[in-house]
């Protein structure tokens, strides 16, 4: 409903930016008849603009109330449903919190533990266990970066001037044209755009233009808008959260060893669940690494663990990937599992948001530039640049 109305408030705001526009040239249009124009076309001109402008409909925004339930017990055993506890004939209500599990195989699920014995009870989330290919399609233009909107939408970009929106189909939708070279772009939770660029901007995408919101003293390499309406810059060496505006609110510090915490920070993503943070960091020399690229997460700019593309033994595949972890694409799925695209070995992966590989979700024949996550978690991946699947890796 915030999503419907926010797109209702929008499109008014749209209209009446257009009606603004044509009243003000037509009190032009007036003035020029009035000075100069004959008593016919005076009366032309008055007869246009009763017949031609309208002032836009205010649109009515969608409104919810809630009325609690009285008496819920009954209503929660029958939602949660018992666990019977095997040998002892005894039952349990199954209403203790939610936890995130993996198999041997890397089939992980989210289930519900009851306080009874920590016995296994219902699950409700669950891997496929073969990644389906739900779209394929080439693009127009070679894609970098990509966020899926709401609508099965979603915006790329590729270090060009040029940000386009495709559809599920790959049809292009929109086209926005930037002065200077687009770096990365990002999709804050209540779906508007940001950019940064090579001249040190952040910029907003308002109405169908780039909107300058505040500089960086370096080059922004990536970015993120989070839940918080924070803006995590990535730069040389650290990354830093500003303000919508551009005060700075946090920035991270070199380690025991005066190595930084992210040396060369390639794409930011912020988890919807628990808001922590996980960073691609590319380890530059040039930065002071040591040139493994490598997976950080943190939270408050903390680290937490890092991931350096290591697959267990014990997870059977036949799929081989013997090249250098080399992660370009990162981002959070809507129960806070991290997913990573890995260039070098044209794959996707799995992980869950303590950072335990759960499997390889995909593997292409041609490198992962690029992956974003739509609302209903169907995974928008793009391989060689051009070559996009939206993949479907759990039930809905």
């Amino acid at each position: 409903m915030k999503e419907d109305n926010s797109k209702l408030i929008q499109k008014y705001k749209q209209d009446l930016e257009m009606y603004d526009k044509q009243l003000k040239q037509q009190i032009q249009e007036c003035k020029t008849a009035l000075q100069q124009g004959s008593d016919l076309n005076i009366y032309d001109t008055r007869c246009e603009i009763d017949s031609q402008i309208h002032f836009p409909v205010k649109p009515v925004l969608s409104n919810v109330s809630f009325t609690p339930n009285k008496n819920p017990q009954g209503h929660l055993k029958l939602a949660l449903g018992k666990v019977i506890i095997s040998g002892q004939g005894q039952t349990s209500t199954d209403q203790d919190r939610s936890v995130s599990t993996s198999d041997g195989q890397g089939q992980s699920s989210t289930q519900q533990q009851s306080g009874d014995k920590g016995k296994k009870a219902v699950t409700r989330y669950k891997l496929l266990s073969e990644t389906k290919v739900v779209e394929e399609w080439e693009s127009p233009c070679i894609i970098g970066s990509i966020c899926p909107t709401t609508d099965d939408q979603a915006w790329t970009s590729n270090y060009s001037k040029t940000l386009t929106l495709l559809d599920r189909k790959g049809t292009v939708i929109q086209k926005v044209t930037h002065k200077a070279w687009i770096n990365d772009i990002s999709l804050s939770p209540t779906q508007r755009l940001w950019v940064c660029d090579g001249e040190n901007n952040i910029l907003e995408l308002v109405s169908g233009q780039l909107t300058h919101r505040f500089r960086t003293k370096e080059e922004p390499e990536c970015l993120c808008v989070t839940a918080s309406n924070h803006v995590i810059v990535g730069m040389s060496k650290h990354i830093s959260k500003f303000t919508t505006q551009g005060q700075k609110v946090l920035t991270t510090k070199a380690v025991g060893t005066g190595k930084p915490l992210v040396c060369s920070p390639w794409r930011i993503t912020e988890c919807p669940v628990t808001h922590n943070v996980a960073v691609i960091d590319s380890n530059n020399k040039s930065d002071g690494g040591d040139g493994n690229q490598h997976v950080v997460m943190d939270t408050n700019f903390q680290e937490l663990f890092v991931y350096r593309g290591d697959i267990p033994s014990t997870y059977k595949t036949s799929q081989t990937g013997g090249e250098p972890f080399n992660p370009l694409s990162v981002v959070y799925d809507s129960v806070g599992n991290l997913i990573i695209g890995d260039f070098n070995n044209n794959r996707v992966l799995l992980l869950s948001g303590g950072g335990e590989f759960l499997r390889i979700i995909y593997t292409d024949t041609d490198r992962t530039r690029a992956v974003g996550v739509d609302r209903k978690d169907y995974l928008w991946a793009v391989f060689g640049g051009y070559n996009v699947k939206l993949l479907q890796y759990r039930s809905m």
